[in-house]
C-alpha cells in the first residue's frame, strides 16, 4: 500500500528529483492567454505530399460537399469490387467508413461553415494511412464534426501538413468522446485554457527538444490518448507546460510526482478545500502551479501527479477510489504503475471499460500485437462494407475474420453478436459457440486471462443462454468462472451483478446448488480477491436468505472436492481436516480481501467447527486509555498470511480476547483494523503474539477515515511486547494500522491484539 506523509515528499526534494525552481513563472501573466509555447512558431514545413484522387464520382461528391453522394458512390464502388483482398476494397471501405462514422449529414454541415473545412474534408478522405490512424485509435468520434474539426484545426494551424498523424489523431480522440463517450464534457472547456492545438504543438516542441521520455515517439494514436488529455479532466494547458519545466523525474519514477505537494487542508489560513477561499489570496499561473505551492487533497496531488508525467510523455490516468483519488502511470508498455494508491479504480480515461486493472489489461491485449491489430480494423471495415451492401451471412464470415487476428476486442465480438441476433442464434449454436470461445486459452489473446471480458462477451448473447437447458448454463458459467478466477482482479472489480444475474437464469433448485458450488469451488482454487466477492453474493443470496443449508452443502463440497469422503483411515480424516482449514484459510482471507465483513463472518462460524481456537491471553485497558473497544464487526485485514496464521481468529484479534496472525515474510507487513464506523479513538492496544518477539521492532501506527491517506500517530524504533499508542484529542478514524518495517532485510510479523478503544463521550 502506498504511503502517504510529508516525509516522502521532503526526501524526492532533498534527492534532487524534483527541480528546485519550484516558484519559477511561465507563460503569461494575463488571465486565459496561452502558456508561452503556445505562440505560433515559424517553421518550415516539408513538401506536402501529393495523394492520389478517389473514384471520379466519390471525388466529385466529395468536391461538392455532398457526402451521402459520396457514401452512395463509394458504396456501389465496392459492390462492384470482387476481391475483397484488392487494394482497391481495402482503401474504399476505409472511406465509406469514416463517412459512416461521422454522419454524412454532419460532415456536410462541417463543411458548410466554412471553405477550409470542405479542403480538409477533401485531402483526407484521400489520404488513406491517416483514415487508418483515425479508425483504429481505440474511440473514435462517432456522429460528431469534433474528430475531424480537431484534425481540421490542427492542419490548418500547420499550414496543411500534420507531420505526426498519430498524435493529431489522439487529440481528436479525446476531444471527440467516441461511440461510447458522445457526450465528452473535453468539448466544454474554454478553447483559450483547453487547446488541442496548443497541444499538439507543445508535443512536437518537446519531442524536438528531447524533453519526452525516449518511447513517445513510438506510441500509437492509442496510447497517446493517454498522454494528450485525460478525458473528464479539468486541469488547463498551462499545467502541462508548468509540469514539463518544473517536476522532473527519472522517466520510470512519475508515479511518486504527486509528493511534489503537501496534502493540506484546512490551507495556511484555514479554509477548508472544499470552500471557494481555499486558494485565497494567491493567483498563479496554473492550477498544477497553484497545487504545488497551497498543496491539496487526494484530487488535485493525484492530477498533479498525472499532468507531470503527460507532461513528459508518459500515458497516465487519474482514477476514482472510495472516498479517495489516485492515479496510474505506464512507463512502458503493459506496465501500469500506481501513484498516491493506484492504478486501480475507477478510471477517469479508458477504452474498454473503466474498471482497472481489468480494464487497462485487456486494452493492453487486445492493442498490444501492432500487425495483428491493425490487421483486425482492416478486416473490421470490410465486414461493414458487406453488410452495408446487404450481405449479412458474408459480413458474419467476415467478422469471424476479424476476430481470429484480435479474438478479444469487444467492440468487434459485439458487431458479430448483433448481425447473429439478427439472424435468430439458436440456443444450441450459441452453448457450442460460447464454449468454443471460452475454450481458446492462448496467453495473451485468448479469455484465459481475460475472465471478465469473457463475462461482458457472454453478455451480449444473454436473450439466448436464457432459451438454454439448465445443465447447459451450468457448464457455460463454470467454465466462465474458471476463467475469472485466474484473472488479475481487485477489489474495484465488482462481480455480485453478474453472479446474481447468472443465478437468476437458473430455473431448478438442483441446478442453482450446483453453480454455487462450481462458483465456489472454482474460486476457492483461484483463491484470489474475486472470491471474497463470491462468498460476500452467496452470503447474501443465500445464508441471509435462510437457506444456510444449501449454502453449508456447496461450500463442503467445494472445499472437499479433491479429497475421498468414504471410509476414511485416521490419517486421511486428519487429512481431510487439513484441506478444510486449508480451504477456510483461503475463503476467510478472500473475504478480508473483498472487504466483506458479512462472508467473513459467515464463513468463520463454519470454520470455527473444525479449526482449533488460538491460544492468547487475556488483556485489559490500559489506564492512560478512555472508553471502551470497538465492536469487532469490522475486519481484520492482513498483508499476507502463512502456514502459523488463524485467520478464522482475526476478528477475535480486535477484541480484549484475542486471536491469532502471522504474516509471511514481508518487507513492511502490515494488519488494518477496519472499522464498522467513522468514531472518536483514544487508542489502541497492539500486543505481539508469544516466541520470536525480536522480529518486530520499528513500527509505525496510522489513522485513515477514507483507508486511502494515512496519518502516522506514532512511531517505535522498539516496540514493547505490548504497545499502548494514545491518540491525540480529535482522532476520528475508521481505519487504523500498523507497518513494521524490516526493509533491513523481509521478517515476519504475528500479533495476537489489535484493540481499538472509542471515548465514551464523543466531544
Amino acid at each position: 500500500m502506498f504511503e502517504r506523509s510529508r516525509n516522502v515528499a521532503l526526501g524526492v526534494l532533498a534527492l534532487g528529483l524534483l527541480t528546485p525552481a519550484l516558484l519559477t513563472s511561465c507563460g503569461d501573466k494575463e488571465s486565459g492567454k496561452q502558456p508561452s509555447s503556445a505562440r505560433k512558431v515559424a517553421k518550415k514545413q516539408p513538401k506536402k505530399e501529393k495523394l492520389p484522387a478517389l473514384p471520379e464520382l466519390v471525388q466529385s461528391a466529395v468536391e461538392a460537399g455532398n457526402y451521402g453522394a459520396a457514401y452512395q458512390a463509394t458504396l456501389n464502388e465496392l459492390k462492384g469490387i470482387s476481391d475483397l483482398k484488392s487494394p482497391e476494397y481495402g482503401r474504399m471501405s476505409k472511406v465509406l467508413e469514416v463517412l459512416r462514422v461521422s454522419s454524412p449529414e454532419v460532415l456536410k454541415a462541417f463543411a458548410d461553415e466554412d471553405p477550409s473545412h470542405k479542403a480538409f474534408l477533401k485531402e483526407f478522405l484521400m489520404d488513406e494511412a491517416w483514415q487508418e490512424i483515425y479508425l483504429s485509435c481505440g474511440l473514435v468520434p462517432y456522429h460528431t464534426p469534433w474528430g475531424v474539426k480537431v484534425l481540421h484545426d490542427i492542419w490548418k494551424d500547420n499550414d496543411g501538413v500534420v507531420s505526426n498523424k498519430p498524435l493529431a489523431v489522439a487529440l481528436a480522440s479525446c476531444w471527440g468522446g467516441g461511440e461510447t463517450m458522445q457526450d465528452s464534457n473535453v468539448r466544454k472547456l474554454d478553447p483559450a485554457l483547453y487547446n488541442p492545438v496548443w497541444r499538439y504543438n507543445f508535443f512536437q516542441k518537446q519531442q524536438a527538444k528531447g524533453a519526452l521520455q525516449p518511447g513517445f515517439r513510438n506510441l500509437k494514436a492509442w496510447e497517446l490518448r493517454f498522454v494528450v488529455c485525460n478525458v473528464w479532466q479539468d486541469w488547463d494547458d498551462a499545467s502541462l507546460e508548468w509540469c514539463s519545466k518544473h517536476l522532473n523525474l527519472p522517466w520510470d519514477r512519475y508515479f511518486i510526482a504527486h509528493d511534489a505537494a503537501v496534502y493540506t487542508d484546512p490551507s495556511k489560513f484555514g479554509d477548508n478545500v472544499q470552500s471557494g477561499e481555499f486558494l485565497m489570496p494567491f493567483s498563479f499561473e496554473s492550477k498544477a502551479e497553484t497545487t504545488q505551492l497551497n498543496g491539496g487533497v487526494c484530487g488535485s496531488m493525484s492530477h498533479l501527479g498525472c499532468f507531470a508525467a503527460m507532461a513528459h510523455g508518459i500515458p497516465a490516468y487519474c482514477v476514482g477510489q472510495p472516498s479517495h483519488c489516485a492515479y496510474g502511470v505506464r512507463p512502458k508498455r503493459g506496465m501500469w504503475q500506481g501513484g498516491f494508491g493506484g492504478p486501480d479504480g475507477d478510471l477517469q480515461n479508458s477504452i474498454l471499460g473503466g474498471k482497472a486493472p481489468t480494464s487497462y489489461m485487456l486494452m493492453e491485449d487486445v492493442f498490444g500485437e501492432d500487425d495483428a491489430v491493425a490487421e483486425a480494423y482492416r478486416k473490421s471495415w470490410k465486414a461493414r462494407a458487406l453488410e452495408a451492401a446487404g450481405d449479412k451471412d458474408k459480413a458474419i464470415l467476415a467478422w469471424k475474420s476479424v476476430l481470429k487476428d484480435s479474438p478479444m476486442h469487444p467492440f468487434f465480438r459485439k458487431e458479430l453478436h448483433r448481425l447473429m441476433l439478427e439472424k435468430s442464434l439458436n440456443a444450441n449454436d450459441c452453448y457450442e459457440y460460447l464454449m468454443k470461445a471460452l475454450d481458446s486459452y492462448k496467453k495473451g489473446r485468448y479469455y484465459g486471462v481475460h475472465g471478465f471480458a469473457a463475462a461482458d462477451m457472454m453478455d451480449d448473447l444473454k436473450p439466448v443462454i436464457e432459451q438454454m437447458t439448465d445443465t447447459q448454463r451450468v457448464k457455460l458459467y463454470t467454465k466462465l468462472h474458471g476463467l475469472i478466477a485466474l484473472t488479475r482482479s481487485s477489489w474495484a472489480v465488482g462481480c455480485g451483478d453478474m453472479l446474481k444475474s447468472q443465478a437468476a437464469t437458473l430455473k431448478g433448485d438442483a441446478a442453482k446448488e450446483d453453480y454455487l458450488t462450481n462458483l465456489l469451488k472454482a474460486h476457492l482454487r483461484g483463491g484470489g480477491v474475486t472470491f471474497g466477492q463470491v462468498l460476500e453474493w452467496a452470503v447474501a443470496a443465500y445464508v441471509e436468505q435462510g437457506k444456510t443449508e444449501a449454502f453449508g452443502r456447496a461450500f463442503a463440497r467445494a472445499a472437499q472436492s479433491d479429497v475421498k469422503t468414504a471410509s476414511m483411515t485416521p490419517e486421511q480424516a486428519e487429512e481431510r481436516k487439513n484441506k478444510m482449514k486449508e480451504a477456510y484459510s483461503k475463503a476467510l482471507m478472500a473475504a478480508e480481501a473483498a472487504r466483506s465483513p458479512q462472508a467473513y463472518k459467515a464463513l468463520c462460524a463454519a470454520a470455527k467447527k473444525v479449526c482449533p481456537p488460538a491460544d492468547a491471553p487475556r488483556i485489559s485497558r490500559p489506564a492512560e486509555l478512555t472508553g471502551k473497544p470497538v465492536p469487532p464487526n469490522g475486519l481484520l485485514r492482513c498483508s499476507s498470511t502463512s502456514q502459523w496464521d488463524k485467520p478464522w481468529t482475526h476478528l477475535d484479534v480486535l477484541t480484549e480476547k484475542g486471536g491469532q496472525t502471522h504474516t509471511a515474510s514481508e518487507k513492511a507487513p502490515e494488519f488494518v483494523a477496519q472499522l464498522d464506523g467513522n468514531y472518536l479513538l483514544s487508542g489502541c492496544v497492539i500486543r505481539k503474539t508469544n516466541g520470536a518477539e525480536e522480529r518486530m521492532r520499528k513500527a509505525t501506527v496510522y489513522t485513515s477515515e477514507d483507508g486511502a491517506t494515512w496519518m502516522p500517530k506514532a512511531s517505535t524504533e522498539d516496540m514493547p511486547k505490548e504497545w499502548t499508542v494514545v491518540f491525540p484529542e480529535n482522532t476520528r478514524a475508521r481505519h487504523v494500522k500498523i507497518t513494521f518495517d524490516n526493509s533491513a532485510g523481509n521478517n515476519f510479523a504475528h500479533i495476537s491484539h489489535f484493540v481499538v478503544y472509542r471515548k465514551d463521550k464523543e466531544k
